[in-house]
This record gives C-alpha cells, sequence and structure tokens, in this order.
C-alpha cells in the first residue's frame, strides 16, 4: 500500500467520533458540503467559536440563501440560478483545505491499491457504456489481475453534491462518453448519472457506505471518508495525462496520499496569477504537474456580506485559516492550503463585508 495513504488511514480513525455531530459549540453555524465536515467540525469542536452540519453543497448554498445558517461549506461555485438567490447580495469564496475524491472499488479478491483507471476509462464506468469488470477496456490497463465477469454496480450521490461536481467536472475533461451522455463539462452538482446498476445514497459517508456493502461495486468520496469506511485497499489509482517532452502523451496512474494531493493543489504559472488577482475560485482537476492526483479539489466556505454575525465568522475563519487548525488536515485525510491559496484566503478575509 501507498505509504502516505496507509499514514493518513491510520490517523483517521482519531476523527471518526466526531463525524455527523454539529452540536452547537459557538455563535456561529455553519452547514454545506459533506466533503470537509469531519475537519469543519473538528475545528469548531477545538475552537469552541461554530457548529457545522454536513448537508451537501447544495443545501448549505440554499440555507445561506434563506439566512437560517452564518455560514455555507461548498465544493463548487454556485450557479446562475443559486446566485440569483442571494439577490445580489455579494458572496465571498474562503478556500480551506485540499483534498482528493478517491476512487474504491470493492471486489473479492482484488486489491483496490493496484487497480489502475485512465480517465477514458473512468467517465465509461460511469457514463455506463462499460457495465462489466470483465470488459476489455479495464483488463487492458490492468493486466495481471483477474475480475469478475460480474455487472459494475456503481455508487453515487443522491443530494446536490460538490463531490459529485467536481468528479463530473474532471470527467467531462478526459471521457468523450461521460461529456456526451451525462455532463456536458462544468461542475453539474446533480448529474444525470446513466449506468445501469446505479445506487444513490446521501452524503460522501452514504457512498462510501454503498460502496462497502456491495460486492462488485465502485464510486467516489473524499479520501477521508473512504478511510473511515474501512475503504483504505479499495482505493485505485488514476491515471495522469502528461505531454512529455521527447516522449509524447504519458499516463502515469497516481494513489491519493499527502503528496500526491500536494502537487495536485500546487497551483500553475496561470493559476498562481489569478490568484494574486483574488480571485480564488481555481480548478485544480486534472492538474498538469508531475506525479499531482488528478482529481485534487479545493473546497470553499461561503460568507454572505451584510449577515449580523460576520464578525463571528470573521474569527471562525481565522482559526480555520490558522496553523492549529492547519496541521490537523493530514490526519483527517486532507492536506493544509498552499502558501499562494492560503495567503489570498487570508486576503479575502480581511475584506469581508
Amino acid at each position: 500500500m501507498n505509504r502516505s495513504l496507509r499514514n493518513v488511514a491510520l490517523l483517521s480513525a482519531a476523527g471518526l467520533s466526531l463525524v455527523g455531530s454539529a452540536s452547537a459549540f459557538g455563535k456561529a453555524t455553519g452547514s454545506g458540503a459533506t466533503f470537509p465536515a469531519i475537519a469543519y467540525q473538528t475545528w469548531c469542536s477545538d475552537s469552541g467559536l461554530c457548529s457545522y452540519t454536513g448537508v451537501g453543497s447544495g443545501s448549505g448554498i440554499k440555507a445561506l440563501a434563506a439566512k437560517t445558517v452564518n455560514f455555507a461549506g461548498s465544493d463548487v461555485i454556485m450557479t446562475a440560478a443559486q446566485v440569483a438567490t442571494y439577490g445580489g447580495a455579494k458572496v465571498t469564496y474562503i478556500p480551506t483545505l485540499y483534498g482528493a475524491i478517491a476512487i474504491p472499488i470493492n471486489i473479492s479478491g482484488v486489491t483496490g491499491n493496484k487497480v489502475k483507471f485512465d480517465g477514458s476509462t473512468l467517465g465509461d464506468i460511469f457514463s455506463g457504456a462499460i457495465t462489466s469488470w470483465n470488459d476489455p477496456k479495464i483488463t487492458k490497463i490492468n493486466k495481471g489481475i483477474t475480475f469478475p465477469a460480474a455487472p459494475i454496480t456503481v455508487c453515487v450521490r443522491s443530494d446536490a453534491s460538490g463531490t459529485s461536481g467536481n468528479l463530473s467536472n474532471y470527467l467531462s475533461k478526459v471521457s468523450a462518453s461521460y461529456k456526451a451522455t451525462v455532463s456536458a463539462g462544468g461542475q453539474n452538482q446533480t448529474p444525470a448519472w446513466t449506468a445501469p446498476r446505479k445506487q444513490s445514497a446521501s452524503g460522501n459517508a452514504g457512498v462510501a457506505n454503498c460502496i462497502k456493502t456491495n460486492n462488485n461495486s465502485i464510486g467516489y468520496v473524499d479520501l477521508g471518508d473512504a478511510m473511515r469506511a474501512g475503504l483504505t485497499t479499495g482505493v485505485t489509482a488514476i491515471g495522469q495525462n502528461r505531454i512529455v517532452k521527447g516522449k509524447g502523451r504519458v499516463v502515469q496512474y497516481v494513489l491519493p496520499s499527502t503528496k500526491t494531493i500536494q502537487l495536485g493543489g500546487t497551483p500553475t504559472a496561470a493559476q498562481s496569477a489569478k490568484i494574486k488577482t483574488g480571485d480564488l475560485k481555481i480548478d485544480f482537476t486534472g492538474s498538469p504537474n508531475s506525479g499531482a492526483y488528478p482529481i485534487t479539489t479545493t473546497t470553499f466556505i461561503l460568507v454572505r456580506a451584510g449577515m449580523p454575525n460576520n464578525g463571528e465568522v470573521s474569527q471562525v475563519l481565522s482559526y480555520f485559516l490558522g496553523k492549529t487548525a492547519q496541521s490537523k488536515l493530514e490526519s483527517l485525510g486532507f492536506v493544509a492550503l498552499s502558501g499562494a491559496l492560503r495567503t489570498g484566503a487570508n486576503k479575502a478575509l480581511s475584506n469581508l463585508g
């Protein structure tokens, strides 16, 4: 097993008891993305400044629009329709951490860490173009592994989800079949999944449980939830497409780990220039950096201008971005923000309306 992957699995157990708990520890209340929920709940508990409920990015965005929470968690950029529900109020995006959308499998006798998927094959599975585990496209890139002649059960989110949005964004870049049948591109929070043996579940923890309890299944969850569900050995390597001088197009298969997520979240020159302008809404999926995990993402706290508790929210975010909070991320299956993005986040925090 990848050493960093194993270390994250062992350390993440410390945060297990906090999953799903969002009792009011302080004044500021938040809800939204389940992807970073364990981190936000841990930080709220440690600081005593806030509470957070993981209900999905879409529900968190709705709650902040309705002013029933003080801040929202979202893994995606709001759609035009979602923006319209804020009635013209300014919303600031504050990135908080880096994470990976892991692709675990559950096949008897097959170790997931040894299994590889390129983007095209993965997109074919989620679009339904590939329906059996012994499909030649899967076996061709996994020589030496015996897959059963069994139908593939595909576990997906039932709620409006930033995790779905980022996976859909990635797959629409690398898979023609996915782009043609499921989503033409962008962070689609509710993809129209076309896999024939689809099972839907609420939240990342729900999808992780779907994978764990269904043989011959595959799904997508944040790395931390995969670990906490006992799917450590089920996490697969994803192909990173790169152009290498003198070699042309090269596919490098990468497992999610602290190092590969850090590489995935390292801004390119173009992204760094964008961050300097104050635009922190960076898409890290499909990073060209050598050794980067291809489905690395960031996640945001959304703050609505003019809310009466924004002073408390500012305190919360100062803690979230501080060294104490960021140093706990690896034990929870995440990675601390890079220097450039963290600097940009702190600058945005100082300008909250």
